[in-house]
């Protein structure tokens, strides 16, 4: 049983008698965002289902979602626990709002993508990254930004590090994990808890990622993201030495800033800064 009625039932009991009204529409579940949907939300774009054999056997499976008149291609990361087939619709619709194309992954053993290993930590998705990165970079014609959205903004930081991108967009972002915990946990739990950071994610920071691209950057944030808070964004952002730097906050929270017209606008003023630096 969902959460929210036991939650009805306690809220009646200490604020008197009320009527619960139960459905079976509070039970199925439905996904509001599915990648389906794209063919009404965007029907002049078509959806390729893409398919990629790893070095060591595991595949990653995506979509290439296009047009032929697109302005540019995007080269999307998504975030921790995101799949592309629930969710797809929600994330990519904005990218056709402003005539990009998309090119996306399930990250591996997750979503569409298998492995065949059980080891699927960030080393594996990074290298997982590289070679999906190169592989898009063939397929696209022009100029190919790549996005991160909040997990996948540390995934492009690592790319942007080794590989000469057009530009790397970061959304949802921060400057390392021990400050995202920091930011999930609790104020008054903070005193009581420490951070141990282990194995490969010791190792991550994107303002270490970052500092010698030469390649335009456009951080995303929003005000009411308690994830990945604005203020923290703004730390990696006055952190990097790159001139060619924009920074966008929205009245968002942690997954829809790029709802916003202000963040369509940014990021089209950002695209005109790709141009000028090729």
């Amino acid at each position: 049983m969902r959460k929210f009625v036991p939650l009805l039932v306690l809220t009646a009991a200490l604020s008197g008698c009320m009527t619960v009204t139960v459905s079976s529409n509070q039970f199925v579940p439905r996904d509001a965002h599915k990648l389906a949907l794209l063919k009404t939300r965007a029907p002049t774009y078509q959806l390729r289902d893409l398919e990629f054999v790893q070095a060591d056997g595991s595949v990653s499976r995506g979509v290439y979602f296009s047009q032929p008149k697109a302005e540019a291609t995007v080269f999307y990361l998504l975030g921790s626990g995101v799949r592309l087939d629930a969710s797809g619709a929600f994330f990519l619709t904005p990218f056709a709002d402003m005539n990009l194309n998309v090119i996306a992954f399930d990250y591996r053993s997750f979503g569409r993508s298998d492995a065949t290993t059980a080891k699927h930590g960030l080393k594996e998705i990074e290298t997982d990254t590289l070679v999906l990165y190169d592989y898009a970079r063939g397929l696209v014609q022009g100029r190919l930004i790549v996005h991160g959205h909040s997990f996948g903004s540390f995934v492009a930081a690592n790319l942007a590090e080794q590989r000469p991108l057009d530009g790397v967009v970061l959304e949802g972002t921060g400057t390392d994990p021990k400050t995202y915990a920091q930011n999930l946990t609790p104020w008054f739990a903070k005193p009581f808890v420490s951070y141990k950071l282990d194995g490969d994610v010791a190792q991550v920071d994107n303002r270490r990622s970052l500092q010698n691209i030469q390649f335009p950057i456009l951080i995303i944030a929003g005000k009411r993201d308690t994830t990945t808070p604005e203020a923290t964004a703004r730390v990696l952002f006055d952190e990097l030495k790159q001139s060619k730097k924009s920074f966008i906050s929205v009245d968002a929270g942690h997954m829809d800033a790029m709802l916003f017209p202000e963040t369509k606008a940014a990021y089209g003023a950002f695209l005109s800064e790709v141009t000028s630096a090729k």
